[in-house]
């Protein structure tokens, strides 16, 4: 069974017993409230289940404020009717101290090769969490004057990850599909093996200016 807001790639799963693809929903747990909520049987979800998906929705959406609709709201409607704890749900997604100097660091080594974009790389000393590097797009994106960010890093020994966020300007999907990824207009990603930093940012650089 697929369940997914991100667009088919060239490689997909053969013969599933059920696809459900809806690039335009939010998030997947959007998609999971809706066939919950209209099924013919009906179905209950654990107040501690609907709170994790209450933060799903909020990190795929930045607490609401990117790639939302009305079906967005009313899943959350729905989970808070399950007893989603907000709160909760928010403190999910705080940060440990030591990812926030990570994040900062990060952010501290940035390259400006065109107007509005902005290319972040992490340290290549030790391989970083991929979430990081969505965690720190997300956040550049909160800045004036930034239309797209590629956050780049070492997920372990022989993969680079590159993590997009686009105000909606930037089609970061088109870009990460020519490095081997996807996603979605304004929030995509790609994981490139055998290659280092530098040579991932090169490569991006030579995508941007095409």
């Amino acid at each position: 069974i697929i369940i997914d807001h991100h667009r088919r790639a060239e490689e997909v799963i053969d013969n599933p017993i059920f696809a459900y693809i809806d690039p335009m929903a939010s998030s997947a747990t959007e998609m999971m409230v809706e066939l919950i909520r209209y099924n013919k049987t009906k179905i209950k979800i654990k107040q501690k289940v609907a709170t994790y998906m209450l933060a799903g929705i909020l990190l795929d959406t930045n607490g609401f404020k990117t790639h939302t609709g009305t079906t967005t709201f009313e899943a959350t409607m729905v989970l808070k009717e399950f007893g989603a704890d907000n709160e909760v749900a928010e403190n999910y997604l705080k940060d440990e101290y030591e990812e926030f100097l990570l994040k900062t660091k990060i952010l501290s080594n940035v390259l400006n090769p065109y107007f509005g974009i902005v290319i972040a790389c992490a340290p290549s000393s030790e391989p970083i969490d991929r979430t990081i590097l969505a965690k720190v797009g997300q956040e550049a994106m909160s800045v004036k004057g930034i239309k797209a960010i590629f956050v780049i890093g070492k997920i372990n020994g022989n993969i680079t990850g590159v993590s997009a966020r686009s105000d909606g300007s930037i089609n970061v999907q088109l870009i990460m599909e020519k490095l081997g990824g996807g996603g979605h207009f304004a929030q995509a990603a790609a994981q490139i093996q055998n290659a280092s930093i530098e040579s991932v940012k090169k490569e991006l650089i030579r995508l941007l200016g095409l």
